[in-house]
């Protein structure tokens, strides 16, 4: 990637800033507010992040704490996400689609000590977990939370836990799967191998941060100093919509969500698409038996 780091430079899964390119380029388009988008450089990330590692820390958080997220897609989710692992945390994203009593077992089965939360999803949080609200402006709210300033980035230990992600529960309880910091940043540099001109393309993701889908191309689009549109969720035509709108090149998706968006023809026809040069499906089959 002409002008920055090469991704095997990355050693910490919470910091995949490249800090000798141009960290005034965009990084984020955050479709939280879908009337109102707004931007967020590849340096504001970085600094929200060191302010998420500082804060925890203030609170007393320790090397190896789990932090949980409920919450859907935004910016600060990933500001928490990876504050939490460059403070040398874990953090668990939790399926907040999940009943109130399975959102518990997740969160004791990890033993999370602390949870970021949307306004939305606060009854899932158990109700002896301190809880950060995003959505909240007094002192138990997340920009209350903050603690801006410089973090020395914490050097993971061979194979020391980033995250853990948990499985649906198809087949009984959901499982965690522990992903170590080492795993994750070597997929993201054989990634970035089988291509070329990362940085200039705009990916689309509206799958859930708390799916390794969405969570890997929101991560891959930093580390390769590309930017990215972050949807709260997918909706066909607002999909659509913000793909035109943004200029967005890639699109990362499951094969639902493709199905969902060819579905509506009048949009299509109503949006200039011709930006989308790439489209990539995974997590589950593209097409039936």
């Amino acid at each position: 990637m002409p002008g920055a780091a090469p991704l095997s430079n990355l050693v910490n899964l919470g910091d995949l800033v490249q800090r000798d390119a141009d960290l005034k380029a965009i990084a984020l388009i955050d479709c939280h507010d879908d009337a109102n988008p707004r931007d967020y450089t590849h340096g504001d990330l970085d600094a929200a992040a060191n302010a998420v590692a500082r804060g925890l820390i203030a609170r007393g958080g320790k090397r190896g704490d789990r932090i949980a997220i409920l919450a859907a897609n935004r910016a600060a989710y990933l500001m928490a996400y990876l504050g939490t692992m460059r403070a040398g945390m874990v953090s668990v994203p939790v399926n907040f689609k999940l009943p109130r009593d399975t959102v518990e077992y997740v969160m004791r089965d990890a033993g999370v000590s602390m949870v970021f939360a949307d306004a939305e999803r606060l009854s899932l949080c158990p109700a002896d977990l301190p809880v950060v609200n995003f959505d909240c402006s007094g002192n138990d709210g997340f920009d209350a939370f903050l603690d801006p300033g410089p973090f020395d980035v914490v050097r993971p230990a061979p194979d020391e836990i980033a995250m853990f992600l948990y499985t649906s529960g198809s087949t009984g309880r959901p499982k965690g799967v522990p992903l170590t910091h080492a795993g994750q940043l070597w997929a993201m540099v054989a990634r970035a191998r089988n291509g070329r001109g990362w940085e200039q393309q705009r990916f689309m993701v509206a799958a859930p941060l708390f799916h390794m889908n969405g969570l890997a191309s929101a991560k891959f689009a930093l580390a390769a100093h590309a930017s990215f549109v972050l949807m709260p969720q997918f909706r066909a035509v607002p999909f659509i919509r913000a793909l035109a709108r943004h200029r967005c090149t890639f699109i990362t998706s499951v094969p639902t969500m493709m199905a969902l968006m060819a579905q509506e023809t009048e949009a299509l026809a109503q949006h200039d698409l011709s930006s989308v040069t790439r489209v990539s499906m995974g997590s589950a089959p593209s097409l039936r038996p």
